[in-house]
C-alpha cells in the first residue's frame, strides 16, 4: 500500500547545485515524525534544521513541525480559497502533508523543496501530480501555448542530455504547435530518466489543470502515470538518499 502520509525534504547544495533527499516526515494519527535520511550526510555544507541538530534521532510532534508549518498559507488569509483552486484540492479536506507536497514548500528564504515520491501500486501502475518547473524562464511564445493548453491533453517527456546547466533534466513538450512547456522537478527526473530508456511507452504524462491566474510556479498541474512491467518495477526502488538514519 502507498505511503501517502509521507514527504521528503530535498534541498540544494549551494555550490554544485545538487540536490539530496536529506529527510522524511510522516504524518501519524497522533501527529507528525521526522527523520533524517542519508542524504544529510552527503554534503559537508548542509547544516542540520533548527531543533533537530542530530540526524540519528527520531523527532516526534503532536503538532507539525515549524518548518513545515510555515510552508503553509495560512486558511485565514483571503487568497486561500483562490490558492488551493490552484493546487487542485477541496480546501475543506486537503491534508497539511498533501499541500506541502503539491506546493513543494517552497520559500524564497532557503533551497528546500518537498515532495511525495512516485508509488507503484500492487499491479505495477503508477499516477502522481505535480507543477512543472521552469515557466517563468519560458518565451512569450511558449507561455502563450501553455494558455492554449487543455485538461487531458497529452504532452511529451524528453531527455535534455545536452542542457548545460543539467544534463539530467527532462523536458516536456506540447504538440501541435510543438512547444517547450517547462520541466520535470529535479527530484523526479532520475526515475523518469530511467522509465524513458528502459521502455518510452511505459510512462506517460498529461494536463491536469490550468491556472492562468496563478504564479508561473502553480500555473500547470500535470498528471504523469503509467505502468511498470516486473522488470522495470526495480527501478521504483528508493536509492540510499532516501534510507532514514538509524
Amino acid at each position: 500500500m502507498n505511503n501517502t502520509n509521507s514527504v521528503y525534504v530535498a534541498w540544494q547544495e549551494p555550490d554544485t547545485r545538487a540536490w539530496h533527499v536529506v529527510g522524511n516526515l510522516q504524518a501519524r494519527k497522533s501527529g507528525y515524525v521526522f527523520k533524517y535520511t542519508k542524504g544529510a550526510l552527503s554534503s559537508p555544507k548542509f547544516t542540520k534544521f533548527s531543533g533537530m541538530k542530530d540526524v540519528s534521532e527520531t523527532y516526534v510532534s503532536e503538532e507539525l513541525f515549524p518548518l513545515f508549518k510555515n510552508r503553509l498559507l495560512s486558511p485565514r488569509r483571503p487568497e486561500y480559497p483562490r490558492f488551493m483552486s490552484w493546487l487542485g484540492f477541496d480546501d475543506d479536506k486537503a491534508k497539511p502533508i498533501d499541500i506541502l507536497a503539491r506546493t513543494g514548500g517552497m520559500r524564497s528564504t532557503d533551497n528546500l523543496q518537498i515532495f511525495k515520491k512516485i508509488e507503484l501500486e500492487e499491479d505495477g501502475s503508477f499516477e502522481h501530480s505535480f507543477f512543472l518547473h521552469g515557466l517563468g524562464y519560458l518565451t512569450d511564445s511558449a507561455n502563450k501555448r501553455v494558455s492554449e493548453l487543455k485538461p487531458g491533453e497529452k504532452l511529451k517527456l524528453c531527455l535534455d542530455l545536452q542542457n548545460a546547466f543539467d544534463s539530467e533534466a527532462v523536458v516536456v513538450r506540447a504538440d501541435q504547435p510543438a512547444e517547450i512547456v517547462g520541466y520535470c522537478p529535479r527530484y523526479f527526473v532520475k526515475l523518469i530518466k530511467a522509465l524513458l530508456i528502459n521502455d518510452p511507452q511505459s510512462v506517460s504524462l498529461a494536463v491536469e489543470k490550468i491556472s492562468s491566474d496563478a504564479p508561473h510556479n502553480y500555473r500547470l498541474l500535470c498528471k504523469i502515470y503509467g505502468h511498470a512491467s516486473v522488470s522495470q518495477r526495480e527501478l521504483f526502488n528508493l536509492h540510499t538518499e532516501f534510507e532514514v538514519i538509524e
